[in-house]
C-alpha cells in the first residue's frame, strides 16, 4: 500500500508541473494576464488525480482504483472541453509560477516525510 504522503505529494507535483506549463505558455504568447477558467480548473484537478494514483515503482501492480482514477481524470478533461470559457478570475503568469513553487515545496516536504517512515 502506498503511503498517503506519496499520493498527496504526487498530486502536488502534478499541479506544480501544470502551473509551470500554463505560465510558460502564457509568457511565450506574450499575455500579461492569465484567465482562470473552468477548463483550467478541470485540467488541474485531472492532473492532481493522475499524480495521486500514479504507479510509483515497477513492482507495484495496477489496481482497479488506479483505473477508476484515470477514468475520472479523462472525464474531467472531457468536461473541461464542454465547460464555458468564462474567466472566473484573472492573474498574471508570475503568480502561476509562485503557486507552482509552493506546490512543489509541498510535494517535496510530503514525499520526504514518507521516505523517513519507509
Amino acid at each position: 500500500m502506498v503511503p498517503v504522503q506519496l499520493r498527496v505529494g504526487g498530486a502536488f507535483l502534478g499541479i506544480a508541473l501544470v502551473l509551470v506549463l500554463y505560465a510558460v505558455l502564457a509568457l511565450l504568447r506574450g499575455d500579461a494576464t492569465f484567465p482562470i477558467t473552468p477548463r483550467v480548473l478541470s485540467v488541474i484537478a485531472a492532473v492532481a488525480i493522475v499524480g495521486a494514483f500514479a504507479t510509483y515503482n515497477t513492482n507495484q501492480a495496477g489496481s482497479r482504483t488506479q483505473v477508476g482514477a484515470l477514468l475520472a481524470a479523462v472525464v474531467l478533461i472531457g468536461l473541461g472541453f464542454i465547460a464555458p470559457g468564462t474567466a472566473l478570475t484573472v492573474t498574471t503568469p508570475f503568480w502561476l509560477i509562485g503557486w507552482a513553487l509552493a506546490a512543489g515545496l509541498c510535494a517535496v516536504v510530503l514525499r520526504r516525510s514518507a521516505a523517513g517512515r519507509a
